[in-house]
């Protein structure tokens, strides 16, 4: 038996090719503008009923993505989200195997969390587990954006390495991903990313990476019930041709949780207070936009209602 020409006619086992990162991003952002198309629809039908689950509506999204996410990138659903079939690339153990829908659901949650589930609650200061809780999901992220950047030799990103997983290009077997070494000083920069972000949020600076477009529509319909204000902010710019004095006030916008949208005097008491502890002062008038809505995550709504309040007003007891 000529053994020689027996191997010369077996091919070697070739790695298995992996999935660069702009291949992975680039079906990530496919597939997540799939998700906000799904959350549009489903908002211009129930916007109502989102705002009113208040800050559920973020976990219904988390729970949404990731079973979406979960089902595709299983076996179930052929190892391949929609935006990963178009990029051709597809999820696998590290035997080239497919995996199932348990680790898929773990895998998904570890990509999803820290995107839709970070900082979905207004923190107040002080706040100290919430703010632990900002950094540890910021972390997570800023990890595994690095790890996908610069993890050259396995391409993983931390969900990745957490479930043993990898995205390929095409099919794998156990040989083919033997060959592949994971360099493990990248787990002691991800340690020090942690380490460095997780003081920066217990000092107040929210660390998140947030991407929900969705509709804005004026309102038309007026929700009833206690009136709460979530939030608020003040716009203001320095004054032309670099003339001294404060600063002038631009825009007030004030988050509600529906009630009392078409409240102007609430509107007028928001913007005082917000002047009154700002470092500029309203010219001629200032503009408040009060609005409410919802955000999945993924996918948000929002309804408005704009005054102009005028400055004499601003000055005069509310």
């Amino acid at each position: 038996m000529d053994t020689d020409s027996q191997d010369a006619a077996t091919p070697a086992a070739t790695p298995a090719a992996l999935a660069g990162i702009w291949r992975r991003w680039a079906a990530f952002l496919i597939d997540w503008v799939i998700l906000s198309l799904g959350g549009f629809i489903a908002g211009l039908v129930l916007f109502d009923v989102f705002v009113a689950m208040g800050v559920w509506t973020r976990v219904m999204g988390f729970a949404i993505a990731t079973t979406y996410f979960g089902i595709f990138d299983s076996g179930w659903g052929g190892a391949s989200s929609p935006g990963k079939k178009v990029l051709g690339i597809r999820v696998v153990d590290n035997g080239g195997r497919v995996i199932g829908m348990p680790r898929a659901f773990l895998r998904a949650a570890l990509i999803c969390a820290p995107l839709i589930l970070n900082s979905f609650y207004a923190v107040r200061q002080g706040d100290y587990a919430h703010l632990a809780v900002n950094g540890l999901f910021g972390g997570w992220m800023v990890g595994s954006l690095y790890m996908l950047a610069f993890n050259r030799g396995t391409r993983q990103g931390l969900h990745d390495l957490a479930t043993r997983t990898f995205v390929i290009r095409g099919r794998a077997t156990r040989l083919g991903l033997s060959g592949y070494r994971f360099w493990r000083p990248h787990l002691m920069i991800v340690l020090g990313i942690f380490a460095l972000l997780l003081p920066v949020a217990l000092a107040g600076l929210p660390i998140f990476l947030h991407f929900a477009p969705g509709s804005m529509m004026r309102a038309e319909k007026v929700p009833v019930g206690p009136v709460e204000v979530v939030n608020a902010k003040l716009s203001w710019k320095l004054r032309k041709g670099g003339a001294g004095g404060k600063p002038e006030c631009r825009a007030a916008l004030v988050y509600l949780t529906g009630p009392g949208i078409d409240d102007a005097s609430l509107a007028r008491k928001v913007a005082m207070a917000l002047v009154a502890r700002s470092p500029c002062q309203v010219v001629t008038n200032l503009s408040v936009r009060m609005q409410y809505g919802y955000d999945m995550g993924f996918s948000s709504g929002t309804a408005y209602r704009d005054y102009l309040i005028d400055e004499a007003d601003m000055t005069a007891a509310p």
